[in-house]
């Protein structure tokens, strides 16, 4: 069993966009908007994840609609793997690109390295980016590694697996380590009340 190091859970907070975004830390089980078929499987998740981890299981959210709440999940999930001890980095697949040719542009490669170490990887909105040749072979890297030294991955998706712009090997690993969870055709955003 690990044990929580704020330094590091800190670190990790900060380093992706995603999971240090005000937006997403005011969410918890008990209140966020989740259909109880999905939490219960999540929670089930969260609450199994050290074998979880050992086998290298993770997830991969989709529906068709955006704002679904499949990103609000996904930080909510990767927050209470990382109160468990786990390292994450969470960040959207266009995030990730940018921040990848901005250190490519300065030959460092810390942030692929990074990603195919990490405890737990959460790429959101895979399948929106158009996957050039460079980020396609990106994206086969990180994911053979991980493949290989079953470390989790969880995705979040507006599109089905079969769907995605990659190579069938990628979509055929992405359906061997991820528990596939469907989220309502139906967004979950509210307008601001003023």
């Amino acid at each position: 069993m690990r044990k929580f190091n704020q330094e590091s859970f800190d670190y990790d907070l900060d380093k992706g966009t995603i999971l240090n975004s005000p937006r997403f830390n005011k969410f918890e089980f008990k209140t966020a908007e989740i259909p109880p078929d999905i939490k219960k499987t999540i929670i089930s998740y969260v609450e199994n994840f050290q074998d979880n981890f050992l086998n290298g299981i993770g997830l991969y959210f989709y529906s068709n609609s955006p704002g679904s709440g499949k990103t609000t999940i996904l930080a909510l999930v990767l927050k209470n793997i990382m109160l468990k001890g786990y390292r994450a980095y969470c960040d959207s697949l266009v995030e990730i690109k940018s921040k990848l040719k901005k250190e490519f542009d300065t030959n460092e490669v810390k942030l692929v390295e990074f990603m195919k170490n990490v405890d737990v990887l959460a790429i959101d909105d895979i399948g929106s980016e158009v996957m050039s040749n460079w980020l396609d072979e990106v994206f086969k890297e990180l994911l053979d590694h991980r493949y290989n030294k079953q470390k989790p991955t969880l995705f979040t998706s507006n599109s089905q697996i079969d769907f995605l712009p990659f190579a069938a090997r990628s979509k055929d690993r992405l359906k061997e380590i991820s528990l596939l969870i469907k989220f309502p055709e139906k967004s979950l955003r509210k307008p601001p009340i003023i």
